[in-house]
């Protein structure tokens, strides 16, 4: 076996099963992770063949929810971003302000996100976790096998973060059979926007024949912008005083201003050692340079802002991964050794956040060191350097009744970042001269604010799982994962940047265990019931405790109790595949970023992780494709929450308030943020042959997708409200033709030109002052691809 596909679930090498009829030849009609192969104009729905408990076999006998979309699927349906992909696969949400800052939600397990919390979800590459809070990654879906959406808790195999589910990306890997290549061209044309382009290629050369191959792939891609930095004034103070509004930012005007350009590389050599060891050494490169954030202001005016500061995005990062296989006669041994390194860095506009801090405090509050000047200008940087190596080492057996999979993990991350918020002319401004005259001899500087944060993280786990058939028909289903974590933080804050203000230690240690049991009843060769229990955790740590702060500088792990009982089935001689899971998950001492209230009554300002509350999510997921005739596929997916509410306190005990007790700007009981109510997504998909250019197949596609409302935040205050955001629908058209030697493609993505809101950013106080930050899916495009095989 290849590709370290011995874990468990999705992690085979793709493959087709036809569930009716035989295959010669064909083209998919993919939709969700079904399709429908054309032969002799009869059709059957196909089905991903995975590694499952240590056995290939079709995903519709896995007692899991799994969605994957093949790189073929992704590149017909036009999905590049994790935006893209969660649109088709609605168990996930995708909360993105721009290309590489995604944060990922399964099936509404959300506390709103932040930068010090760990993601409820998590995503890999292959066999390396890359997960980032706020911050996963987009891999550009260049020479890609496929895309995996695990729902559900998957920290028994995939560890911490992999609390609600997983996004798995799997890479093409070496054949030392066949010279193959493509090349892959595209062009788009934004409504009221710029041009975009895409060019890839990938080559795979077999060095010695069934021996030791090379394959290498690149790619380079710009999406055009679509919003314009329009002509504008600073914000006016809405209390009453009469200020602001004086400055203009016309050194900044430009239309389409924030467009994206992606570089990258892949190259995999594979060695076939001999009958029983094979080594695959890969790396991976990738660099997206961002000209702002998706964001507009619709009380400016459509696709348009008002920005003061030059925003931009870099981010980089590296992967290097050796992936040893075995044969070691009772058992399979697999060992992946991987190192990531990943720098990123952005300048944004805080004009508002700035004039914000001046009034408030500034001005009102009497704080000379808040009193920024007339009408401040400011922006934010945030310099971030991560990097981790991993090693995970699994041994996995299987027989007619019994396999079982066993393995240790072990990973090292570290992390630095430089968090500065600048304003054009602080040395000149009354605030730097408060600070000069407490604090005489500090140097010249126009950054107000600087937290550094430097830490190192060791997690160390052993996991398992076993699948017993107890009979023919029943499967029994037993896992666990023990895991122990330390982690090592130092803290350092400057006002102003130049004057070190606080140097804080940090440190901790967490461990525990994770169990999964699940039962399978095989009703018939086609309709599988199960029943599943499983755990996903986060870990928890200590904050840097500034001062004296209200909330407690310890917390605890938080833990999701899933349980969950669906149907996989196939009906009508194959043409027919509906599957469907409800699940109730309880999510105990869940872990909230929030800031700490102490700052109320003169404590530093400081934003921590606490356990505040618990929460409950009741759902259900179902997909369905269905070959209606010869020549169509119908495909229909849906995630509806009954219920996503979190019991949280709206106060803390603290003697130093009035009756003793702190708000903490949370409501008793409150609605899970980043996830509607109701995701779905629906397609149609037309193909037949034709004899132009020598004969091939065309094909007609409308999909469909739909995401109802859902919040942006947990809390709600007067300076960053809690709002809505999704409710929207988006329509495509794809129209294409392929043959052997190339496919074409003509399309209309977004036809009705919808303005979808993927996050309603209210953290910089624009709504304070009666403006707003949405950002927003990409437009009505228009474009074109051609693809060459050789």
């Amino acid at each position: 076996m290849t590709d370290a596909d011995n874990k468990n679930v999705t992690n085979a090498t793709l493959g087709k099963k036809v569930l009716a009829g035989s295959v010669a030849s064909g083209v998919a009609l993919t939709g969700g992770t079904a399709g429908a192969i054309a032969q002799e104009k009869k059709f059957a729905l196909e089905e991903v063949i995975v590694t499952a408990r240590q056995r290939s076999e079709s995903s519709q006998d896995v007692p899991m929810h799994i969605q994957a979309l093949s790189g073929d699927q992704m590149e017909k349906q036009g999905l590049v971003t994790l935006e893209d992909f969660s649109r088709f696969v609605p168990s996930v949400s995708i909360a993105s302000t721009t290309p590489g800052q995604n944060t990922i939600t399964f099936r509404g397990i959300s506390d709103g996100g932040g930068f010090l919390v760990d993601p409820t979800a998590a995503i890999y590459l292959d066999e390396q976790p890359l997960t980032l809070t706020s911050q996963a990654p987009d891999v550009y879906p260049a020479d890609i096998a496929r895309v995996e959406a695990l729902a559900g808790p998957q920290s028994t195999l995939y560890g911490a973060s992999s609390q609600s589910g997983t996004i798995r990306i799997i890479t093409n890997k070496p054949d030392t059979s066949e010279f193959t290549g493509t090349i892959g061209v595209g062009i788009d044309q934004i409504r009221s926007g710029d041009v975009g382009y895409d060019l890839d290629g990938t080559v795979n050369i077999p060095i010695i024949e069934d021996k030791l191959a090379v394959r290498l792939t690149g790619f380079s891609a710009t999406d055009g912008g679509f919003i314009d930095n329009v002509l504008g004034t600073t914000v006016v103070d809405p209390l009453g005083s009469g200020l602001g509004g004086q400055l203009t930012n016309a050194s900044q005007v430009e239309d389409n201003f924030n467009s994206v350009d992606w570089l990258g590389a892949r190259a995999a050599v594979k060695w076939d050692i001999n009958d029983n060891w094979t080594a695959t050494l890969s790396a991976n490169y990738q660099k997206i340079e961002a000209d702002g954030w998706n964001d507009h202001d619709p009380t400016v005016g459509d696709l348009q802002v008002i920005k003061f500061i030059e925003e931009t995005r870099d981010d980089e990062w590296t992967q290097i991964s050796l992936v040893l296989e075995a044969d070691l006669g009772f058992a399979q041994l697999v060992s992946a050794s991987s190192y990531y390194d990943r720098e990123i860095f952005y300048q944004t506009d805080t004009q508002a956040y700035a004039a914000y801090f001046h009034y408030s405090f500034g001005i009102y509050a009497g704080y000379a060191t808040y009193n920024f000047g007339l009408d401040p200008i400011g922006g934010q940087t945030n310099d971030q350097q991560n990097d981790a190596f991993t090693q995970e080492i699994r041994l996995s057996s299987s027989s007619d009744r019994l396999q079982w999979t066993a393995g240790l993990f072990y990973q090292e991350t570290d992390e630095r970042w430089d968090f500065i918020s600048f304003l054009d002319g602080y040395r000149d401004s009354p605030a730097f001269a408060a600070w000069s005259y407490y604090y005489p001899g500090i140097a010249p500087t126009d950054g107000w604010w600087l937290s550094t944060q430097i830490s190192t993280r060791t997690d160390m786990a052993v996991f398992g799982e076993i699948d017993w058939s107890l009979t023919d028909k029943i499967d029994l289903i037993l896992g666990g994962r023990w895991y122990d974590v330390e982690v090592d933080r130092d803290y350092f804050v400057s006002r102003p940047t130049t004057r070190l203000e606080q140097d804080l230690t940090a440190g901790g240690t967490d461990d525990g265990f994770v169990p999964k049991v699940g039962l399978q009843y095989n009703i018939n060769d086609d309709v599988m019931i199960y029943a599943l229990y499983s755990e996903g955790y986060r870990v928890g740590g200590i904050n840097r405790g500034r001062g004296e702060p209200t909330l407690p500088v310890e917390y605890e792990s938080d833990i999701l109790e899933n349980k969950e009982i669906g149907i996989k089935s196939t009906w009508l001689d194959g043409r027919l595949q509906m599957n469907a899971t409800y699940y109730q998950m309880d999510w105990e001492d869940v872990q909230l970023e929030a800031t700490d209230p102490s700052f109320e009554i003169g404590e530093p300002f400081q934003v921590v992780v606490a356990n505040l509350g618990n929460a409950e999510v009741k759902g259900i997921d179902f997909d369905m494709n269905f070959a209606v005739t010869e020549n169509v596929l119908f495909s229909f997916n849906i995630t509806e929450i009954f219920n996503a509410d979190v019991i949280a306190p709206e106060s803390f005990p603290d003697d130093r308030f009035d009756g003793g007790v702190a708000t903490l700007g949370l409501e008793a009981v409150a609605r899970l943020p980043l996830f509607s109510d109701r995701n779905w997504s629906a397609s149609v998909e037309y193909t037949d042959e034709i004899d132009w250019f020598g004969g091939g197949e065309y094909y007609f596609r409308l999909q469909h997708s739909s995401e109802d409302a859902s919040l942006n935040q947990l809390s709600d205050s007067a300076n960053a409200p809690r709002l809505f955001q999704g409710d929207y629908s988006v329509t495509d058209v794809k129209i294409g033709f392929k043959t052997d030697a190339w496919t074409a493609q003509l399309y209309v993505n977004n036809v009705s030109d919808e303005r979808g809101v993927t996050f309603n950013d209210a953290s910089d106080f624009d709504t304070f002052f009666g403006r707003s930050s949405q950002n927003i899916i990409k437009p009505r495009s228009v474009g074109a691809k051609l693809r060459f095989n050789f």
